[in-house]
């Protein structure tokens, strides 16, 4: 079932107050469209969240070359971004 199928069912349309997400998706991947609708579903409930789309990329990618540059800057993302919402505040 579609994001989009599920909002129209009524079901789990509150995201408001989920803590922040990363987003990471390939332009390739089969899961592209999906990844990016939750992004802005996540966006417009007010949530954090950051959305990193690689050009060209198809899903899994980064396992498949993990040492490429691209897929070494795929995780930096994903680890600044989880340091930066885990860092403690006040």
């Amino acid at each position: 079932m579609s994001i989009d199928s599920r909002r129209r069912a009524g079901r789990h349309d509150d995201l408001a107050g989920l803590p922040p997400a990363w987003i990471g998706v390939g332009t390739c991947d089969l899961f592209h469209d999906e990844d990016v609708a939750y992004a802005e579903w996540l966006g417009a409930a007010g949530v954090e969240t950051e959305l990193h789309l690689v050009e060209g990329a198809f899903h899994g990618f980064d396992a498949i070359r993990p040492k490429s540059r691209i897929a070494q800057t795929f995780l930096a993302s994903q680890v600044d971004f989880l340091n930066a919402a885990l860092a403690p505040t006040g």
